[in-house]
């Protein structure tokens, strides 16, 4: 089994390198306990702005399952995360996931013409997406819980 983590998001600007941090951090962790994964190959990618980068990558390592992690306002507490798959993810209006260069949907629609995986989105509800500011405290105390949840679906 091949699992694909990519983190999202803009280091400039607040909440939004929420994704792009935790898959720094995950890379590390990775690094230091392969063991732990025997059954599965993790590939983590820190895609930043631009996922869409990574698409032929992403297909590639013919993956079963994709997980984005990305700040997203889905009208949740700042700081909450929530596990959105493939049909929830259709239903969120496309400007919602567009801090990016293109959609995080049509990154998600291009991977699946290519290769059929289940694809689901990690959103971690964001406080401020403010240019030059780092993470707000509500969605910094989440990053742990976050890595924690996600260490305990891949395993």
């Amino acid at each position: 089994m091949t699992i694909v983590i990519v983190g999202v998001g803009n280091r400039l600007r607040g909440d939004d390198s929420i994704g792009s941090l935790i898959a720094e951090t995950l890379s590390r962790q990775y690094q230091i306990n392969q063991d732990k994964f025997q059954d599965k190959k993790i590939i983590i990618i820190d895609a930043e702005t631009t996922p869409e980068n990574f698409i032929d990558k992403i297909v590639q390592a013919k993956p079963s399952w994709v997980i984005f992690i990305d700040a997203c306002n889905f009208g949740g507490e700042t700081g909450e995360f929530k596990l959105f798959e493939e049909n929830e993810i259709k239903e969120l209006a496309y400007g919602l996931l567009s801090t990016h260069t293109l959609p995080l949907t049509l990154t998600i629609e291009l991977i699946k013409k290519q290769h059929n995986c289940r694809v689901s989105l990690l959103a971690i509800q964001p406080k401020q997406l403010t240019f030059g500011e780092g993470l707000s405290l509500e969605v910094s105390a989440a990053k742990e819980n976050v890595i924690g949840y996600l260490q305990t679906i891949i395993k």
